[in-house]
């Protein structure tokens, strides 16, 4: 009856200081602290599209961009060296469980020594074997608290590396997006190269002629020269994003001609609607609100983990193993040799110290808290922004097209006036200048709507699993 009254007791000891644990200091999940912060419905009124911000390089129509930021993403270097940090936070993870379970070590010695004093003289062998066995239960749980604090530092490396992958995607993508621009820019510079060369030659027949005068020349070959010195330049901004995306993709510049990248292509033209998303969706799935929650989390737990210092440590140690002693050629003598002791410590003073260390955890945590805050507001500004870029964006494009259009037919017109002797060659000068201009302005202005699509789609987190994000990298690796 005794041992069954013992083991009750035992299990009602456990069972109360189990109830004594420290636990987290208590914050609001995810879901309800994006409540708090984010709106019901956008400020800023865009077309509704069933496009998915997963993926969302493919929703460009354009292949080389899809491979390429595929290829950046599987072999950029900064991605490698994240995902190794992930790795380590799991490894911390695994040493702090370590710390809840007993240690068991074997030990193993022997010796052969010369007694000289006091006599009779001789030699001292011995020989011995033994097992160690040491546990420091976590009674108040400190160490388990310090296990959560780990596992929060892993969740937020993760969403640090779906961070980083999301920036470096849409990082390529712009620099994709410009080496079009470039690339377009270069053939707005030829075709107009072109276009003053024949007026040039054009005033250079009827200076013959002389229906025109030098002056005329003279302003031809200026307007042509001037344009030509531009060439140079964007041919350098083309080989300056070249080697920007050689670098997002870990490679060297010349390796990235097998992408097709020096072939001119037109800017890509991104989808005229957004993704269906709520602004409290579109928080949820972004990874620097998660990196920021993870770090409220971590704090959290730290702060238990700083009143766990307050209460007491036990530490069990036990001890077995055999020694064998043979002295001045006697007979081997043989021991056992087993130990128990349990070891409790407590803080009685300690000048503040404890105290001290859980009012820097709550501050820590309270700031933590204020960082998430700030990054959820900071986020919501990006998304409205740049929903209103991408929309407003469209009806610039839609302009000046039309734009574009009107000074191509005024340059045809006045090239026309001009040959029939109607109008002076300042006209068909002005009427170049325009086209050119109109010709850039719709160029910049299809840049600026693709990288406004870009920046949305990084905004709104690209919905990015951390779980399968790790995992695909580490199984890339």
């Amino acid at each position: 009856m005794k041992p069954i009254i013992i083991k009750v007791l035992a299990s009602a000891a456990l069972l109360t200081l189990a109830a004594c644990a420290v636990q987290p200091e208590t914050h609001a999940d995810l879901p309800k602290t994006v409540e708090t912060v984010a709106p019901a419905a956008w400020s800023v009124d865009a077309p509704q599209d069933s496009v998915s911000a997963d993926t969302w390089w493919t929703q460009f129509g354009d292949p080389v961009l899809h491979q390429l930021v595929e290829s950046v993403l599987t072999g950029n270097l900064d991605v490698q060296a994240a995902a190794e940090r992930v790795k380590q936070a799991q490894n911390l993870v695994t040493q702090n469980r370590a710390a809840l379970m007993p240690e068991l070590n074997a030990s193993a010695s022997a010796s052969d020594s010369r007694q000289n004093t006091p006599p009779p003289l001789g030699y001292v062998r011995q020989a011995g074997f033994g097992l160690a066995a040491s546990w420091t239960p976590d009674v108040f749980g400190g160490e388990r608290l310090a296990v959560l604090a780990a596992q929060a530092q892993v969740s937020g490396r993760q969403s640090a590396l779906n961070q980083l992958r999301l920036a470096l995607a849409a990082n390529t993508a712009a620099a994709y997006v410009d080496l079009r621009w470039a690339q377009s820019q270069l053939r707005i510079l030829s075709e107009n190269e072109q276009i003053r060369a024949r007026a040039l030659k054009l005033t250079q027949q009827r200076l013959r002629y002389g229906l025109s005068t030098q002056l005329d020349v003279a302003r031809a070959q200026n307007q042509l020269k001037d344009l030509q010195a531009q060439i140079p330049r964007m041919q350098s901004t083309v080989q300056h994003q070249l080697s920007l995306i050689a670098v997002y993709s870990g490679r060297t510049p010349e390796s990235v001609d097998g992408l097709t990248l020096a072939d001119a292509r037109d800017i890509p033209v991104p989808s005229q609607g957004v993704p269906r998303v709520l602004p409290s969706e579109a928080l949820l799935q972004r990874p620097d609100v998660r990196n920021a929650y993870a770090a409220v989390e971590q704090r959290a737990a730290e702060v238990g983990v700083s009143k766990a210092q307050r209460y007491p440590q036990f530490r069990l140690n036990l001890a077995d193993g055999l020694l064998a002693s043979s002295y001045l050629g006697l007979p081997t003598l043989t021991d056992n040799l087993f130990s128990a002791a349990l070891n409790a410590t407590s803080p009685i003073f300690n000048a503040g110290r404890i105290t001290a260390n859980i009012d820097a955890s709550e501050s820590r945590m309270r700031e933590s808290q204020l960082g998430l805050q700030q990054t959820m507001l900071q986020a919501l500004k990006e998304i409205e922004d740049n929903r209103s870029d991408l929309v407003n964006g469209a009806v610039q494009v839609e302009r000046l097209g039309g734009a574009l259009d009107a000074s191509n037919q005024a340059l045809r017109l006045s090239s026309e006036l001009y040959k029939g002797g109607a109008s002076s060659f300042l006209d068909v000068l002005a009427a170049q200048e325009a086209y050119l201009r109109d010709a850039e302005s719709l160029n910049q202005a299809r840049r600026e709507h693709a990288l406004a699509a870009v920046a949305l789609y990084r905004s709104l987190g690209g919905g990015w699993d951390a779980r399968e994000t790790v995992t695909t990298v580490s199984s890339e690796n």
